[in-house]
């Protein structure tokens, strides 16, 4: 599905830890779903990889058109509202 230009990209999860975010990552691309993470600087000045990071965030977006596909596919590994 080709993006049109005015796609708005919205977060599909966010992470406390950047292991779990590239998890994600790499099945929406591995489903050809396009995607990019944004850690904040204590994710990404420290170049740290971690499952969780007290503290840190990565956030994965996605376009909104994919969201339902995308929640599909990550329905194991979303993080869960408590």
């Amino acid at each position: 599905m080709p993006l049109e230009s005015t796609e708005n990209w919205i977060v599909i999860a966010e992470f406390s830890g950047s292991v779990y975010a590239e998890m994600a990552e790499n099945i929406l691309i591995d489903n050809e779903i396009p995607c990019f993470k944004k850690g904040d600087f204590l994710s990404t000045a420290y170049n740290i990889s971690a499952m969780t990071l007290p503290g840190g965030s990565v956030k994965l977006y996605i376009p909104e058109s994919f969201k339902t596909k995308s929640e599909t596919l990550l329905n194991n590994i979303l993080p869960k509202n408590e």
